[in-house]
Order: structure tokens, then sequence, then C-alpha cells
């Protein structure tokens, strides 16, 4: 399993790129939020597979640059 560490504007902005009912939005969906008051805002943690991640990959390549570097550091975490 991949894990991205997201912030709620790039999580909301990747909701948005991706198709509703897809299991890309689901994936996004199941996000949980972690750090309670030390992180603010609180990052939210997405727990997805190798494929998933691979297209969050390629939406975020066309609508989300930003979240990019950190999808292909998770990517790459996991295949090691």
């Amino acid at each position: 399993m991949v894990q991205l560490i997201l912030t709620e504007p790039q999580l909301v902005r990747l909701k948005a790129a991706v198709a509703t009912g897809s299991a890309e939005s689901a994936a996004l969906e199941a996000g949980k939020r972690f750090g309670g008051e030390v992180f603010s805002p609180e990052p939210i943690a997405v727990k997805c597979t190798l494929a998933i991640a691979t297209r969050l990959l390629s939406v975020a390549n066309r609508f989300c640059p930003e979240v990019v570097p950190k999808i292909r550091a998770a990517i790459e975490q996991e295949k090691q």
C-alpha cells in the first residue's frame, strides 16, 4: 500500500479532479486526519494501492502539480 500525506487544500483539489464514484475518489474519501494539535492544519493520510497512486499521479500532473512530488515520493518508497 502507498501512503500519501496531503494537506486539506491538496486533498480537495485532487478530489475535484477525479471522477466521482471512482476508485481514486473512494481512496481520497477514506483519508484519515492525524497530528491533532501538533500540526496545523492537520495532514491527511491517504492509503491506496500502487495502481491507484499511479492514476492519482496522472491526475495530479494535469490538475494539481504541487502534489506531484509527494505522490512520486510515496510511490518510490513503496517500490523499495
